[in-house]
């Protein structure tokens, strides 16, 4: 755990995507949908593997502005994860485009509710899953994001609800809250 101290928020993200990918993976197997199962593993080798190896190349990577790299990280989050956490979707999908998984993934891990599939009987319950999953660790990643990120930078609205002023520390004696 000390290891992961050094290794940047973006490549410890894309690990968590590749752990989330067992989870449909083992609903799959225990379905006997044994397709589905074989590509969610697979998948979850395979970015695994792209984690541990950017986890290798950067853990000696110190970044000279904290607020910036995170910000970075955080752009990073959404342009890398969607298409990682689309693959295996566009794999055990047969007879649909990568934009239309992309879309989907986006649209989950964003969590805005959008969908291409509205027939929902074309899916198997696994893939359901997968998308219920990234909607719900998209969800998560933006409380984080907003707490741990933008909180600390007083930026995403957190300086309305705030007793000091935005951009400056607080008064000695307390101040006003603007609410």
């Amino acid at each position: 755990m000390r290891g992961l101290r050094h290794v940047p928020f973006l490549v410890i993200l894309i690990g968590i995507a590749a752990l989330a990918m067992l989870v449909p993976a083992s609903h799959a197997a225990a379905l006997g949908d044994w397709r589905v199962a074989q590509v969610f593993f697979y998948s979850a080798c395979l970015v695994t593997v792209l984690a541990v190896v950017l986890g290798l190349a950067t853990r000696t990577m110190r970044p000279r502005r904290i607020a910036r790299s995170q910000l970075i990280s955080l752009i990073g989050a959404y342009l890398i994860l969607p298409p990682l956490l689309a693959y295996p979707l566009f794999v055990a999908l047969s007879g649909t485009s990568f934009l239309n998984v992309w879309f989907e993934m986006v649209s989950c891990f964003t969590t805005t509710g959008a969908t291409v599939y509205e027939d929902f009987g074309r899916l198997a319950p696994s893939l359901h899953l997968w998308r219920g999953l990234v909607g719900w660790i998209g969800g998560l990643f933006v409380w984080i994001v907003a707490v741990a990120v933008l909180a600390p930078m007083s930026l995403g609205g957190f300086e309305v609800r705030s007793a000091e002023t935005a951009g400056r520390g607080a008064a000695a004696g307390g101040g006003t809250v603007l609410v």
